[in-house]
């Protein structure tokens, strides 16, 4: 299980910096987070924390005066820190060269909005800011599965990391936030995992590619080539989005015969499939020869078994 980060937040005690702090520390709900006033911050109250927040509404506010001689005596370096004020971008600009001031070697762009949403993505940034989420070690690695010889790559222990998950959501977000997708189609059965949800942050229709024999309705279909046979997706026709960004998704690229397969199914119909996105990438097994030309991305590739 993930050890619970600890997080300490200074403010300067005024109601709306606290009303911030106490959104930061929602955010932080998987992590054992501190909060202090800085007129009642003491020596006692430093606890070994991995992340430091810093809030203010007025810039150099009596009472952080002597917390940066305070914080110039904590080990920060490398550390990330996130600074915020409800008003002042002076606030923020005297709270950066705090920061600064103390050695604290990563700190993130300031924050002033004031919606729970945004203040989460915004907390996953700085709490995992230039430390490289390292999502290789949710990924399970089963030899010999599912025949000798082969290494399996196991996405179900990222399922029982709420960590994780949320660090691949967050990851989608905001690589495709700016990029006018329209809808998203995955692949049965571990590409609803993660395209359902992603589906609902981006407010965006959810297409189901299923097996041979699983939708009752109007339906087109597509084979594709197995190691000893052949398989066969198929889709709703009246769930294809025509005419729109449609992005195919699956939890994980190895040859990519299936997503190729679901590529011709949506594009035949008139969607417009910018890219393939997949958690993991096995770009070892050649899947550009089933994909050439259509953009794939990954949060995570391996090279080799």
């Amino acid at each position: 299980m993930e050890s619970k980060k600890n997080v300490l937040i200074v403010t300067d005690g005024i109601e709306a910096t606290q009303k911030m702090a106490d959104g930061i520390a929602k955010a932080l709900k998987r992590a054992k987070v501190v909060s202090i006033a800085a007129p009642d911050f003491g020596g006692q109250d430093i606890l070994p924390a991995e992340v430091y927040f810093f809030g203010c509404e007025n810039p150099k506010p009596a009472s952080f005066a002597y917390l940066s001689e305070v914080l110039r005596h904590i080990n920060l370096v490398g550390r990330p820190c996130g600074v915020f004020s409800p008003q002042s971008e002076e606030a923020i600009a005297y709270l950066s060269d705090m920061a600064r001031d103390s050695e604290v070697a990563l700190y993130a762009k300031p924050l002033f909005e004031k919606d729970i949403e945004r203040v989460k993505s915004w907390v996953d940034q700085v709490v995992h800011k230039g430390q490289g989420f390292n999502l290789d070690r949710y990924i399970g690695k089963v030899p010999d599965f599912p025949k000798p010889g082969v290494l399996f790559y196991d996405i179900t222990t990222i399922l029982t990391s709420p960590e994780a998950f949320d660090h691949c959501f967050d990851s989608m977000v905001e690589i495709y936030e700016d990029q006018s997708i329209e809808a998203v189609a995955a692949i049965e059965a571990r590409g609803f995992l993660f395209a359902a949800p992603f589906a609902d942050r981006m407010g965006i229709p959810l297409v189901l590619i299923r097996k041979k024999g699983k939708l009752p309705g109007r339906k087109l279909s597509a084979r594709y080539n197995l190691e000893y046979g052949v398989g066969e997706i198929e889709v709703h026709v009246d769930d294809i989005p025509s005419g729109k960004r449609t992005l195919l998704m699956d939890d994980l690229v190895a040859t990519g015969g299936t997503l190729r397969a679901a590529y011709d199914l949506l594009t035949s119909a008139g969607a417009i499939v910018p890219e393939i996105f997949g958690i993991v990438g096995l770009p070892f097994l050649n899947y550009e020869k089933n994909l050439p030309g259509i953009p794939v991305r990954t949060l995570i590739q391996y090279h080799s078994e």
